[in-house]
């Protein structure tokens, strides 16, 4: 009895020192999903030009892609007249795919306003570690091309921008929406043999972070019935005589190929990377407790056909309530950290 209840320990013990280490690679692989930009300067001849964002809707949000397609309203204002940021503005990191003419006209403040609607793709790298249960920011970086920082930098116009409460992603709910302003740095001359080499340029930059969560429990449960019943079939093995080798020992086999089907499928829905993502423990713990139950099969067929039954009965019963008792608790330790 004593043997039995520390083969059920150690199993638990094993999964949990697993979980440990796919846990800190984890956080070793965390990426940021909204790149990091430089403070503005503060020069006092810097021209100033207000930018805002207002998001009506998110097209094609792939996680597999590492891209998105937003459509937005995207505005200036300014006083300089030689100035048209309308017409100087990129997005970085996408592609522009379309815009409207810009509308321009003068307020009677003397500030000069323009707006233009662009529709874009955009890559992000985004961090999957948490998948399924992970929530991301999709981030919108508009940058001027012409002038640098130190001569041009932008005002974020917070207290407008927005986005639209019709946007609309299945499954997912929208947080909310934050703009900074801020610069990108280029540590490079372009190859202009005028600058020297390793000179740095820097141009102003708005970014917009539009924030998604994921809905509920569905889509959890949705992912991983499939595995959770792969699992409980490999333990329908302790309910038979070891000496029923074929079914006893094809559950088992049938469970593993099972999940792995599972893995494939859930492999599918994500980039390629190293990071180990929560639906990846959830199939590693799966295929540990499977194993250990193909091989409790074949020791206690050992213990039946070396004529010590009784050991073998015993080993079965520990095993009926132990596994589903070490995978429940392995589950639990996997999801709270």
């Amino acid at each position: 009895m004593r043997r039995n209840l520390m083969l059920v320990l150690c199993a638990v013990l094993l999964m949990v020192g697993i979980i440990m280490v796919v846990r800190n690679g984890k956080a070793v692989a965390r990426r940021q999903e909204v790149p990091a930009h430089a403070s503005i300067p503060n020069d006092p001849n810097a021209k100033l030009v207000t930018v805002g964002v207002f998001v009506n809707q998110i097209h094609e949000f792939s996680l597999r892609d590492d891209s998105f397609t937003v459509d937005f309203y995207l505005w200036f204002r300014w006083k300089d007249p030689e100035l048209k940021p309308y017409e100087t503005f990129s997005v970085v990191d996408g592609r522009i795919e379309s815009r409207t003419d810009p509308v321009v006209r003068e307020l009677s403040n003397g500030e000069r306003h323009a707006y233009t609607r662009v529709v874009a793709k955009i890559t992000r790298f985004f961090d999957v570690s948490d998948y399924p249960l992970d929530n991301h920011q999709l981030a919108i970086i508009v940058e001027e091309e012409d002038l640098e920082s130190l001569a041009l930098r932008y005002v974020a116009d917070g207290d407008n921008s927005a986005a639209s409460p019709s946007i609309l992603l299945p499954g997912w709910d929208f947080e909310r929406l934050s703009s900074e302003a801020g610069v990108g740095t280029y540590h490079s001359n372009f190859g202009d043999p005028t600058v020297p080499r390793g000179d740095q340029a820097s141009y102003a930059r708005l970014t917009t972070a539009v924030s998604f969560t994921r809905v509920g429990a569905n889509f959890f449960i949705k992912l991983f019935f499939g595995l959770w019943a792969c699992v409980l079939l490999s333990w329908l093995a302790f309910f038979m005589r070891p000496v029923n080798v074929d079914p006893r020992f094809g559950v088992g086999v049938g469970a593993l190929f099972g999940a792995i089907a599972s893995q494939y499928v859930v492999a599918n829905a994500l980039p390629d990377t190293n990071v180990i993502t929560l639906a990846d423990q959830m199939h590693l713990v799966a295929f540990f407790f499977i194993i250990v139950s193909v091989t409790q099969s074949t020791v206690s067929l050992w213990l039946w056909e070396t004529e010590r039954t009784e050991a073998s009965r015993r080993l079965d019963v520990w095993f009926r309530a132990g596994m589903p008792l070490a995978y429940l608790v392995s589950l639990a330790f996997l999801l709270r950290s």
